[in-house]
């Protein structure tokens, strides 16, 4: 199964609606599971190391049995033939579980997933908000299931 695990809710109307409509459109495919998980404090009142590394903390209970890829600007860049074969080959060989990706909140991720990730990609090298990169990742997933399965993926 795959999961992406995001630090922060999506609040944004477009967003969700966009984030919905992937979901129902990847049916046909796979299960994919959405996971919000609230930020650690007060962005305006807690340093940035330590809402990260709470929030490092509260992700540690999903990397159990799964195949742990982090989205993250240092992370590999891969166009949608590219991220297809990526995708098809973690998870046809990987033996876990569970395929996680994880998007960090408005403060991005914690410096402890470097040590733990079983992979980094990078959705462009653009910086983009964490329900964008909930929305884009999605994207990518129905694209590269549509690439996999031979079907168109213009529109």
């Amino acid at each position: 199964m795959t999961r992406i695990i995001v630090i922060g809710q999506l609040k944004t109307e477009f967003v969700k609606s966009g984030v919905k409509q992937y979901l129902k459109w990847l049916k046909k495919y796979e299960n994919i599971k959405l996971i919000e998980l609230p930020i650690s404090g007060d962005l305006n009142k807690l340093p940035s190391k330590s809402i990260k590394d709470r929030d490092f903390e509260k992700i540690q209970k999903f990397f159990e049995d799964s195949y742990n890829i982090f989205l993250d600007e240092r992370g590999k860049e891969l166009d949608s033939i590219g991220f297809a074969e990526f995708y098809d080959k973690i998870k046809s060989r990987c033996g876990k579980k569970f395929l996680s990706f994880y998007v960090g909140g408005p403060l991005g991720h914690s410096e402890k997933v470097y040590d733990v990730a079983d992979d980094m990609i990078s959705l462009s090298k653009f910086t983009f908000t964490h329900e964008y990169a909930v929305l884009l990742i999605l994207e990518q997933i129905f694209r590269s299931n549509k690439i996999l399965n031979n079907e168109s993926y213009h529109y």
